[in-house]
């Protein structure tokens, strides 16, 4: 009751939302809707029937030029900020895809199995089992299937003796993988896994996830992709800078020429603007200074980080990683391992997580972050100070952003091991950047309207 009572007060403020930007009193909604005044009010008030409200947004999508996807509130799926899955449940979604093998028939590949997922979380976490043995680590192998690549972004944790394949450029490659090993994997680059090991069959957990490219399809399907391509340029080389420019200039109506000339006014040395302008050069900082203060936008604005080829892959040996005790070596409550990261995705972070006490250390941070028991013992994990679960082995566990949340081991287990990955949603730094520019006394009303503003 209290789960639909809190999504109908969501639905209605919405609704009052949009209604506002829309210059609606609730009388004028519902008399463009066709609907009771009565009716408009009970929503607003989240006191309607659920499918009452979610039939005023979709009426309000056919008659205004809005979209549903701005619009649409959906329902909590979480238990206070929690979804959980049990290894027995996982085991119950289990289906097997087969590809060809070397001599072109299909065989076995990958038995995949669901794990704990949300609707309002950005990953798909799957465990993978690996079916196809190898006898070999040439990049080349028949044996080995390489996908077409996806749009989703992955990283990945290794459980046994599993091959990691890629491919660059037309070049492929392949790498030994262990337990504890990782890797990240860039959007579309083509990508494979198996066994080197037929008694013992390798695990990957793939946390696939959507970046800000994903979560802008709209805009993509709308636009096309080929005058996105046309704007966006290639972070491989530096005439991304020169993209990133131009886009800037024809928001403002600036020609490069006009620009480069202010330029020259402003300090920056003619042959230097001349190169900088034709994407021969990179400014330096002072010279971003004086473009940003043209364009009257922020330096970070401008500034373009190079994708090196090492970014495109990355392969992280567990050996290799960072390691450290949490929160101090004193008390250490876990010992944390740093797994593969991106400097093109710096709010993604992985660990190895060995429960060593846990009670009372808690996690609060603003990404959305999926667990996964990998060890052979199990781990309780709490949250929201009353709740709580065991993850046995095999089990997961999504968590909300701000949950605050900690894993301790239950008496006379041993220590617990788990893979955490976390990743942003929509809260990038861009948000909250946003955000911090509002007017304090207000603030509490986004995703929460409760009045009229005109």
């Amino acid at each position: 009751m209290n789960s639909n009572k809190s999504y109908l007060e969501s639905l209605g403020a919405r609704i009052r939302s949009e209604a506002n930007d829309l210059k609606r009193t609730p009388e004028a909604l519902a008399s463009d809707l066709g609907v009771g005044p009565e009716t408009v009010d009970a929503v607003m008030a989240g006191k309607a029937e659920i499918e009452t409200a979610k039939g005023i947004l979709l009426s309000m999508a056919e008659i205004y030029p809005i979209s549903l996807a701005d619009i649409w509130v959906d329902s909590d799926d979480t238990d206070h900020g929690v979804c959980l899955m049990t290894a027995e449940n996982s085991k119950k979604s289990s289906r097997v895809f087969s590809r060809p093998d070397r001599t072109g028939n299909l065989t076995e590949y990958y038995e995949y199995r669901d794990t704990a997922m949300s609707r309002g979380a950005p990953f798909k976490p799957e465990w993978i089992m690996e079916l196809r043995n190898v006898s070999d680590s040439e990049p080349d192998n028949p044996d080995v299937a390489y996908n077409n690549g996806h749009l989703m972004h992955q990283t990945t944790f290794f459980i046994g003796p599993v091959n990691f394949y890629w491919e660059v450029d037309g070049e492929r490659y392949c790498a030994e993988m262990n337990t504890g090993d990782s890797n990240y994997i860039t959007p579309f680059v083509p990508h494979s896994f198996a066994s080197r090991d037929p008694e013992n069959p390798g695990l990957i957990i793939a946390v696939t996830f959507l970046g800000l490219v994903g979560r802008a399809m709209r805009d993509f399907i709308a636009i096309g992709a080929e005058s996105i391509d046309r704007a966006a340029g290639d972070l491989r080389n530096q005439k991304a800078f020169y993209q990133r420019l131009s886009r800037h200039c024809a928001a403002a109506s600036i020609s490069r020429e006009d620009l480069e000339t202010r330029a020259v006014r402003a300090g920056v040395e003619a042959t230097r603007a001349q190169r900088i302008f034709s994407g021969m050069e990179l400014p330096n900082a002072p010279e971003i200074e004086i473009l940003a203060s043209l364009l009257m936008v922020r330096p970070a604005d401008l500034m373009v980080y190079p994708l090196e080829r090492s970014d495109e892959v990355v392969v992280q040996q567990f050996r290799e990683g960072e390691s450290w005790s949490f929160p101090d070596d004193n008390s250490p409550a876990y010992r944390l391992t740093e797994l593969a990261r991106s400097r093109q995705q710096p709010y993604m972070k992985g660990f190895e997580i060995t429960v060593l006490g846990g009670a009372g250390v808690t996690f609060e941070h603003c990404l959305h972050e999926y667990v996964y028991n990998y060890g052979d013992a199990p781990v309780e994990l709490v949250w929201e100070q009353d709740r709580s679960a065991t993850l046995e082995p095999g089990d997961s566990a999504y968590i909300r952003p701000f949950i605050s949340h900690h894993f301790e081991r239950p008496d006379g287990s041993g220590e617990g091991n788990l893979v955490a990955i976390r990743v942003p949603g929509q809260l990038t730094d861009q948000v909250f950047d946003e955000y911090a520019t509002f007017a304090p006394e207000g603030r509490n009303r986004v995703g929460a309207e409760m009045k009229r503003w005109f």
